[in-house]
């Protein structure tokens, strides 16, 4: 198992990065029925703890820094810092909670609200809300996405709550309308597949969407406006720096992630992207996400060889 690092251009942001950045697995997440693929991992907002969903129809929450205590480490403990550990001697983490209750197909999303109490979970069509603690299925949105949802988000408070779908829309729910299930907005601009869909970390009044249509879309809900950057690639995926300044853009078909200048949203695209990042991760036929650290140094992103790659 290994992370690769691309290291800036300076030398000493070089070597301070490498510092704060992991470079050694500690532990593995198992459990999920049959070795089932995991198509998600997402963590609560205090990083404490995290999730898994797979295509076995479950959601996991587990405790990563805490070992199970009926698998006790072995082997793990007689690696160097310079080895490769194989994944079979690593200790597993503590299972804490299993979410199975309304999922009914493989999971492609989920999100968790800020106050770390409800879990939605997308499976195809439909939109599964739980109690994050209890378990407890509370409700379940279906019959209006006419293709399988990409992503999903929740609104500041978890008042509503934003599913993204392969049938080139996205819609809001109100999460605080228990007798209804009928979604109170559609946005349909997208001409293709909406990828990705996130509340803006700075100004939650606004949505921004990104589709495989190549175009980034910001919904100002406050105002009405809709503005729209064109990167003429398919997009897979986008995730917001923690500052709200920047956003990290994964393009397909030419396997590079641009760094976008939300500031300058809407400009001319020579004042849009801030950098670009290619080569060193392996993309091109599956959809690809990436992260930034908590300080914004670096960006950790996925590759189809099986690395994690960090920029």
């Amino acid at each position: 198992m290994r992370v690769r690092q691309h290291a800036s251009s300076n030398k000493s942001l070089g070597r301070s990065t490498a510092k704060l950045v992991p470079r050694r697995p500690v532990a593995r997440l198992v459990g999920h029925e049959n070795r089932a693929p995991i198509s998600v991992v997402h963590f609560t907002p205090n990083g404490k703890y995290c999730l898994t969903g797979a295509h076995d129809r479950t959601v996991k929450l587990w405790n990563p820094s805490r070992l199970d205590p009926a698998f006790p480490p072995s082997k793990y403990q007689s690696y160097g810092d310079t080895e490769d550990i194989k994944v079979a001697d690593l200790p597993r983490s503590l299972c804490i909670q299993t979410y199975h209750e309304g999922i009914t197909h493989e999971v492609s999303a989920l999100a968790v609200d800020s106050e770390g109490e409800s879990l939605i979970t997308a499976c195809d069509k439909s939109l599964v809300l739980h109690n994050l603690v209890t378990g407890q299925c509370k409700r379940r949105y279906h019959g209006h996405h006419t293709a399988r949802i990409n992503a999903v988000a929740m609104g500041p408070f978890a008042e509503t709550y934003l599913t993204a779908s392969y049938d080139a829309t996205v819609k809001i729910w109100d999460a605080r309308n228990h007798s209804s299930y009928e979604p109170i907005q559609t946005l349909k601009e997208a001409k293709d597949s909406v990828a990705d869909v996130h509340v803006d970390l700075i100004s939650p009044h606004l949505i921004r969407t990104a589709s495989v249509d190549g175009v980034i879309r910001c919904y100002d809900v406050r105002m009405g406006i809709i503005t729209c950057d064109d990167c003429h690639v398919a997009i897979t995926s986008i995730a917001q720096s923690h500052d709200g300044q920047c956003l990290a853009v994964h393009g397909l078909d030419d396997a590079t992630i641009r760094l976008l200048d939300l500031a300058a949203s809407g400009s001319t695209p020579s004042s849009l992207v801030l950098n670009t990042f290619t080569g060193h991760h392996k993309a091109g036929h599956y959809a690809l996400q990436s992260a930034f650290t908590a300080d914004d140094t670096t960006l950790a992103s996925g590759s189809e060889n099986g690395n994690v790659v960090l920029y």
